[in-house]
């Protein structure tokens, strides 16, 4: 039986209830000794003199969702943040269970558990971390991740990694940015992803290294072909099951002075990879992907920042498999295209710009509002030629996670062509 096909409409009674949930989320999310990203934690004094009344926070002190709880429950200490020392070794961790959401997926209960630590006690390294997230949705996906930095001492040298495991029925909508939603496709697969690299500093910020990069995917399934349509998957190369292995090369540049919210600094992230037969590849092909951030502070009394990322993924050379194509929101952190879902668009090659205006609007962090656009491009089905460019944008609402790591939790609404919007939640800023 052909399955029918997702449109995006206009946010209904259903949808608003489902915010509304998100936002109990955020004021209730807490964790113990956050420490997330690979930013090291400095220690900041909790306010001292007494809060005034129940909606005002004294002027001058930074104030976390922690802090909101505290005075909610009427507790003198905090019970849920430790405090923690600069040099510490930990490990540090946080457990946190709320409803996400996104356009691919609809409403998510997700479990999220952060361990970080440094691999040497009172050494200069930044902190190594496991983010490991745990989501069953709506739409009846199972998407299990772990991504994960350890750093040496004093960071000579560090080891990304990213483990996943999906069950992912979703839609896609052929290839290049000239497909309509009408020809969306309802596909099904399971996916696991091993990557793992090995950087070494030779200057201050910048890592030289290696890597391996696995991908295999089973009992895919395309619905509509089995209805007798001809889909550009089917054009492109169905297969029930595919496989991409091989090396990769990487260069990473990283000046910002806080992975989590970056106030200032650059970001400049190359890999080079190249998928073997001998390595259990379907066929051999290569890829690259540029990503390049850099962020501009606007003023020095306040939180104002223009936060700028460009993103080329660029297939070289052979045939990947057509769940290896470039595609909005597939990202390493599935973080393209809001405004879009994840496959909307798909093609041999992308190229990819956002800008991000971000400010507090209360002095003391709690607060504080994000305005994005952004443009993508991909080719289209000949892998010749770029396609349309398919811009987006949206505004997003920021509250403080944790002071101690400026860490936000992020409720962003984005909107598209064709009448495509919707809700995206996220820890930490998109990019």
């Amino acid at each position: 039986m052909r399955k029918k096909v997702q449109r995006y409409t206009a946010l209904d009674k259903k949808g608003l209830i489902r915010v509304v949930l998100v936002l109990l989320m955020l004021y209730v999310s807490a964790g113990r000794a956050c420490a997330g990203g690979n930013t090291p934690v400095d220690t900041i004094k909790q306010p001292k003199r007494e809060l005034i009344a129940k909606d005002t926070f004294p002027v001058g002190n930074k104030v976390d969702i922690v802090d909101v709880l505290k005075l909610m429950l009427g507790l003198k200490k905090n019970p849920f943040h430790k405090k923690v020392e600069h040099n510490s070794a930990g490990p540090f961790y946080t457990i946190v269970a709320y409803p996400g959401y996104a356009i691919a997926t609809g409403v998510a209960g997700v479990a999220a558990v952060n361990i970080s630590f440094r691999t040497k006690k009172n050494s200069n390294s930044n902190l190594s971390f496991f983010n490991n997230n745990f989501q069953y949705t709506q739409k009846n996906q199972i998407i299990i991740q772990s991504l994960s930095n350890i750093y040496s001492n004093n960071n000579k040298w560090q080891f990304p990694g990213d483990l996943r495991y999906l069950h992912f029925p979703t839609t896609t909508f052929g290839l290049g940015t000239s497909s309509l939603p009408s020809a969306g496709e309802n596909i099904d697969y399971a996916h696991f992803r091993l990557y793992r690299s090995f950087l070494r500093q030779v200057v201050p910020n910048t890592f030289l290294g290696i890597g391996y990069n696995f991908d295999y995917r089973w009992n895919i399934e395309d619905y509509n072909a089995q209805s007798g349509a001809v889909t550009d998957f089917v054009k492109y190369g169905f297969h029930r099951t595919s496989s991409s292995s091989g090396p990769t090369v990487n260069f990473l540049y990283d000046s910002r002075d806080n992975g989590n919210r970056p106030l200032s600094g650059a970001y400049v992230n190359f890999q080079f990879a190249s998928f073997l037969k001998p390595l259990g590849s379907n066929s051999n092909w290569s890829s690259m992907v540029i990503d390049v951030r850099k962020y501009f502070p606007l003023t020095k009394k306040w939180y104002v920042v223009l936060a700028v990322w460009g993103y080329a993924w660029i297939t070289l050379n052979g045939k990947p498999p057509y769940l290896d194509l470039p595609s909005i929101g597939w990202d390493s952190y599935n973080n393209t295209g809001r405004g879009y879902a994840a496959g909307r668009f798909r093609g041999k090659d992308m190229l990819y710009l956002e800008t991000e205006l971000r400010f507090d609007i209360l002095r003391n962090g709690l607060l504080g509002l994000v305005v994005f656009g952004n443009a993508a491009t991909l080719t289209e089905y000949t892998g010749k030629y770029f396609g349309p460019i398919q811009p987006g944008g949206g505004l997003g609402l920021r509250i403080k996670f944790n002071k101690h790591t400026s860490s936000n939790s992020c409720l962003d609404y984005g909107f598209g062509t064709h009448n495509s919007r919707g809700f995206a939640t996220n820890l930490n800023e998109v990019f």
